[in-house]
């Protein structure tokens, strides 16, 4: 018995002396050293070393973000709105239920915007990878149809909710590259300008005044290798697995753009498009040569990321926040709407979000009583 605990206290200590070693020879210099336990006992290195060998065996380390596909794709666990589990079984009452009820506050939504003098309201719902690329998902981790997405453009009516999961299958089919990263959550270049088109067309039906990029825009010009995206991360092997970065023909798009925090009305940027995450403060983006003299509040996500090229080309104005901040409880959609008196509203949403209850809240009661009041007089 002396001796097995021996062995043990041979062992901790060991550990204690092996694992700061490592992380210490990880850094490139002295001076990335920091001082502090966290950093000494930091066991990523061994994450990572077991994720090297698992990945190719289609084994993850972190299920409940990451699942390994076929053919090296990865997509997104269930611990971000049951992200699977969601497109893997009929919608239930509940999802009826909840689809119902958003579909009823976006109605209410329209009206409240068109009392406002905003022309047009839509709600882009960018495609899970796995809707567009069900084939490279695991056999047990297939979509089903319907689901509760199909709940959700059902109840909405399809026309204020845009689904570009059928545009984006038919891009596929004709396209020679993949529309969305091997390693990421997200749509590529190429696969947010196939939904930027696809909304362009349905927004054009109803407002046909508007200019667009034109179809060179689209086309992809050149491809070239980068590292993993967050699904890699996930995986501790973000520098271990490569990529493919897409350039498409908007890019060559000499942008005059400044970008302004709305707030304060300091100038952040000036020059070409500048791309960013989704603000959760308001930043405008002026172009002066962009397509239409308009004005867009756009309240997206990072799916927005890569389209905003498109966006910011095409609207004079976009004034951009994350939905998150737009519509949470005590929100500034209706301050922004009101204040700064947009032409068009315009959502993008990642598809696996799209069902958060937020969506539900209609306008204020005094705001929508306005609308309904404004609405009867118009008649």
């Amino acid at each position: 018995m002396k001796h097995r605990a021996r062995i043990f206290l041979i062992a901790l200590l060991a550990s204690l002396l092996i694992v700061p070693a490592v992380n210490i020879s990880r850094v490139r210099n002295l001076e990335a050293i920091k001082w502090e336990k966290s950093f000494f006992y930091n066991m990523d290195f061994a994450s990572s070393f077991a994720a090297k060998w698992l990945y190719p065996l289609g084994i993850s380390i972190n299920s409940k973000s990451v699942v390994i596909g076929r053919d090296g794709w990865l997509f997104l666990g269930d611990s971000f709105q049951a992200t699977l589990s969601a497109a893997r079984h009929p919608p239930s009452e509940e999802d009826v239920q909840l689809t119902k009820q958003i579909g009823v506050a976006a109605a209410a939504w329209d009206a409240y915007f068109a009392s406002k003098g905003v022309q047009l309201f839509r709600v882009m719902i960018g495609p899970n990878k796995g809707s567009i690329y069900p084939e490279h998902l695991p056999r047990w981790a297939q979509p089903v149809l319907p689901n509760a997405t199909d709940a959700l453009f059902s109840e909405t009516g399809n026309v204020l909710y845009v689904d570009l999961r059928a545009p984006l299958l038919e891009a596929k089919a004709h396209q020679t590259a993949d529309l969305y990263y091997k390693l990421d959550t997200h749509w590529n270049n190429l696969g947010s300008a196939m939904g930027f088109r696809a909304f362009a067309q349905q927004v054009g039906a109803a407002v046909p005044e508007l200019r667009w990029p034109p179809s060179e825009a689209y086309t992809l010009t050149s491809r070239q290798e980068t590292k993993g995206g967050d699904l890699a991360n996930f995986l501790r092997l973000p520098t271990q697995l490569s990529d493919t970065r897409l350039t498409i023909g908007a890019s060559e798009f000499s942008l005059q753009s400044t970008r302004i925090d709305f707030d304060t009305q300091k100038v952040l940027h000036t020059g070409g498009h500048l791309t960013t995450i989704p603000p959760i403060k308001p930043v405008l983006v002026h172009t002066s040569n962009a397509l239409n003299n308009k004005k867009v509040l756009w309240l997206r996500d990072s799916f927005g990321d890569s389209m905003a090229l498109m966006m910011e080309g095409t609207f004079s104005d976009v004034l951009q926040l994350h939905w998150h901040e737009a519509i949470k409880p005590g929100g500034r959609l209706v301050q922004l709407v009101e204040s700064w008196k947009p032409d068009y509203v315009f959502f993008t949403v990642v598809e696996r979000d799209a069902r958060n209850g937020w969506f539900t809240a209609p306008p204020p009661v005094g705001t929508l009583n306005q609308a309904v009041s404004k609405d009867a007089q118009s008649r």
